[in-house]
């Protein structure tokens, strides 16, 4: 289940702990009544157990790297009995020269190991490509949230670049299906006309 850590606190804590690793997106998760922050971006994805409030990284705890260096714009999403690492490859900023393509592993645990399809592990830079470019939008990265309407169909949110009209990156909404245990969008890349979701 994912909730926001209430009000600025949450930027101190970042700060205090984590900034060593600079430009790191954050991801905060509750899971089996506890709680715990993923951040990285391009030096790798890591996680620590916070306290019960959330303001705070609990005492004694140590991060711990679940990803490599390929990745930022962590989310992970629990379905029946795996962990979905979704997360982001390439450069999100280059206008039509956007190289950013959203990836998925999994795992039976929170902290990993998180592999592709041929059981090689994100820690070394392996994936699954869930989402890459085509001859409408390019950069097509950084998901932000996987969303389950009134039919029980999930959607997830992200950016790219329209080739049309490539000024600045727009917001994404693609529909989402299980094949396998895996995520999949359809042609594994950006829709242009879709149904609309049930909300």
């Amino acid at each position: 289940e994912w909730k926001r850590i209430p009000d600025m606190r949450f930027g101190q804590l970042m700060y205090n702990f984590f900034h060593d690793e600079y430009n790191s997106d954050p991801f905060y998760i509750e899971d089996g009544g506890r709680k715990y922050l993923f951040w990285g971006s391009f030096r790798g994805i890591y996680g620590i157990e916070l306290t019960a409030d959330g303001l705070k990284v609990k005492s004694g705890a140590d991060k711990k790297q679940i990803a490599g260096t390929a990745y930022e714009g962590t989310y992970i999403h629990k379905k029946n009995g795996y962990y979905y690492l979704f997360a982001s490859t390439g450069t999100c900023c280059e206008g039509l020269k956007s190289t950013y393509q959203t990836v998925v592993g999994r795992s039976s645990s929170l902290w990993g190991p998180y592999l592709d399809k041929q059981g090689r592990s994100m820690l070394d830079n392996n994936h699954v490509v869930l989402i890459h470019k085509n001859k409408s939008f390019v950069g097509t990265g950084h998901n932000a949230e996987l969303i389950t309407d009134k039919a029980n169909n999930d959607w997830i949110l992200y950016h790219g670049v329209s080739v049309s009209n490539p000024h600045g990156r727009v917001l994404l909404l693609d529909r989402v299906d299980w094949r396998k245990g895996w995520p999949v969008v359809k042609s594994s890349s950006a829709s242009t006309e879709s149904p609309k979701p049930n909300f």
